[in-house]
Formats: structure tokens, C-alpha cells, sequence
């Protein structure tokens, strides 16, 4: 019998975050792109193809989750403090042999031209210190966490429309938890401390690599901006 594990959960993280999905995978114009990913990445090997396929179906299932019942605005005015949003798929990119998939951010602070997020990641398997669980109820899609500790700028135009739904309350809460991670309203779950090899602590290598390959591409265009 199949035993799920915070182990097994960084696996999927893995590759939820850094796989490239179908379109990219099937498209020749990145054929080199994938050999060379297919060499450093455990699960796109030729023997693991087959498990990668599953992985691929629960990513298209858990990106889905949160298109249905959902308002939606097009325009970066809309923008506002509390809503979930992806950033673009257009956005996903190579990096060192890896694909970064656009993850699902909450607004945390909206500007003219930029926004202030935090990325989030639905299992809450993989929650640490300072993240903020949500419940089913108070996102309107899925249960999932805001990492507090990880927040950083992209552009307005980056994002795509809002899924779920808008709570500037828990914008609020982001930033608080930011500043002092052990500051949680009383109706928030509080996550374990770490422990010694904790895998929650290579997982959130993971979202700060993720994290930092998208701030990179803000700042990558605000500087041809000003060129």
C-alpha cells in the first residue's frame, strides 16, 4: 500500500514546479531544452516517464481547481490586496536545465505597474513556520498556504485573472506574519517547528528558487524598459 510522506510530497513539489508540462514538453523548438533536462532530472527519465504522467494529470487537475466558480478581470487596475492570481503561463521559463511553471500568488500589495506577492503551494503537507493555511472556505477554490517569508515584486501585466477569492484581511496577515512569523490570528493553524533534516526546509529551497527565476524576470524588464 501506497504511504504518503513529506518525502514523497517534495517529489511532487519537485516536479510540479520545475518539470516541463505537455506543451512544452511536445514542442520541438525546445527539443534541446529537454534532453537537457531529461539528463539532470530524476523524474523525466526514461524509466520514470510513465510516473511522470500521473504527476502531469494532478498538476492539470490542481491548476483547474481553481478556474471553476471564479470571477474574472482582465485588466491590471483590477488588481487588488488578498486576490489569488497565476502569473502567466507565458511566463514559465527555462533555467539551468529546469522549467519554472508560473506559480499561484496572493496579492499582497498592488502599484501602478507592479505588485508585491506571495507564492503559495497547495499542499499543506509541506507547510512550515510562518505560512499561512487557508482553508477551502476562505479561498473559494482549495485548501492552500501563503508563504509569508516569500514575497517579492512581478509586474502587473505578468499576472493572469483572479481565481478564487479577494480578502484584503489576509493580505494583511501576510505581511504581519512576514515581519514576526510567530504572529498568527487565533483562528489560523500554526505549522510544526522544524526539525533536524527536515524536508520542509528543502522544499522551501525549491520556492525560493521558484521565487527568485520570476522576480528575475521583472527585473530583466523594467531594465530593457529604461534601455
Amino acid at each position: 500500500m501506497y504511504s504518503y510522506s513529506r518525502k514523497s510530497a517534495l517529489s511532487r513539489a519537485k516536479v510540479f514546479r520545475t518539470c516541463p508540462p505537455p506543451y512544452i514538453a511536445n514542442d520541438f523548438r525546445y527539443k534541446s531544452d529537454i534532453q537537457r533536462h531529461t539528463a539532470i532530472c530524476p523524474y523525466c527519465s526514461a524509466q520514470a516517464r510513465e510516473e511522470q504522467k500521473i504527476w502531469e494529470n494532478l498538476t492539470e487537475l490542481i491548476q483547474n481547481s481553481f478556474a471553476d466558480d471564479v470571477s474574472f478581470a482582465n485588466h491590471s487596475d483590477n488588481i487588488s490586496p488578498g486576490q489569488l492570481r497565476y502569473i502567466k503561463a507565458e511566463q514559465g521559463r527555462w533555467h539551468e536545465g529546469y522549467f519554472y511553471n508560473p506559480p499561484l500568488v496572493l496579492v499582497v500589495e498592488s502599484f501602478s505597474e507592479d505588485v508585491r506577492v506571495a507564492q503559495t503551494y497547495h499542499d499543506i503537507y509541506l507547510a512550515g513556520p510562518g505560512d499561512l493555511i487557508l482553508s477551502e472556505k476562505q479561498t473559494d477554490t482549495a485548501p492552500l498556504f501563503a508563504e509569508c517569508w516569500n514575497i517579492y515584486r512581478v509586474k502587473a501585466a505578468h499576472l493572469d485573472m483572479p481565481a478564487g477569492k479577494s480578502d484584503a484581511e489576509i493580505a494583511a496577515i501576510v505581511k504581519i506574519l512576514a515581519k514576526n512569523p510567530l504572529d498568527y490570528p487565533g483562528w489560523a493553524l500554526q505549522p510544526k517547528p522544524f526539525t533536524d533534516q527536515d524536508v520542509r526546509i528543502y522544499f522551501r529551497e525549491l520556492e525560493a528558487q521558484v521565487a527568485e527565476v520570476f522576480a528575475e524576470a521583472r527585473k530583466q524588464e523594467a531594465s530593457a524598459d529604461r534601455k
